[in-house]
């Protein structure tokens, strides 16, 4: 193993075993429009990913996305950005953004600049982008019943706040257990990690699986290892048969 083999394999164990938890707990403050104190847990794994991908050979990209990043929650936190619901989910995406990056560098060696270049873009414009959809008050979730399967599709383009979140959780919990639901991402854009820890988290009690995601939400979706917790499959039909070769493991 080369020397920058040995690198990367120790910044990834590292973002497994310490940035990870450390992200999720600012995402999480942030979410509850805890701004300084999110922002102050999230500067500490974002500096560290920010300076070591910049010396990394092939990740110097996530390091000048991760800057642009940390700028904008520094204007935040000084009240140079707003704060309001809009300003919120796209700090949040970002954030999550960075960790699709690198495991793009880290399993391709390259990575969706489109998808960049839209966040970026969208981070000097303030969040203005996003106001429409987060603040529309469109209800996230459709449901209908077919053959015995609970289908929710998400109606809304980005879904990371808590306020959005919660009917999600609301109808699973109304869900009888043992139950089979299938979750439609067809017309969601991006998700934040927190969507998908709400739907692992009742995994345990209800047979689930998802269908409809973009290259986006795929990348989130494994990034963050909830493929360990849900199934992907290609289409509804496939697990609406129950036909597990349609299965994405």
């Amino acid at each position: 193993m080369s020397d920058d083999d040995s690198l990367v394999e120790e910044f990834f164990s590292e973002v497994n075993d310490k940035y990870y938890p450390q992200v999720l707990e600012g995402i999480d403050l942030l979410d509850e429009e805890q701004i300084e104190e999110g922002i102050e847990i999230l500067s500490r794994p974002l500096h560290t990913i920010k300076g070591v991908t910049g010396f990394m050979t092939g990740f110097e990209p996530a390091s000048g996305f991760t800057h642009k990043v940390e700028s904008f929650l520094k204007k935040m936190e000084s009240g140079e950005v707003g704060r309001k619901l809009p300003q919120i989910a796209l700090a949040i995406e970002s954030v999550n953004s960075i960790f699709i990056l690198i495991e793009q560098l880290r399993n391709t060696g390259t990575y969706d600049q489109e998808f960049t270049s839209s966040i970026e873009s969208r981070l000097l414009e303030e969040g203005k982008a996003v106001a429409g959809p987060v603040d529309s008050g469109l209800n996230p979730i459709e449901i209908e019943s077919i053959d015995g399967t609970e289908i929710i599709s998400l109606a809304v383009n980005r879904l990371y706040l808590a306020s959005q979140r919660n009917p999600v959780k609301e109808v699973l919990q109304g869900i009888e257990t043992g139950s089979r639901v299938l979750f439609d991402f067809s017309n969601t854009l991006s998700v934040g990690s927190s969507l998908f820890e709400v739907i692992a988290s009742f995994s345990q009690d209800l047979e689930i699986g998802i269908v409809g995601m973009n290259s986006l939400c795929s990348a989130n979706f494994h990034t963050w290892g909830f493929s360990r917790h849900l199934t992907e499959y290609d289409n509804k039909e496939s697990f609406i048969s129950n036909n597990l070769s349609g299965a994405n493991v």
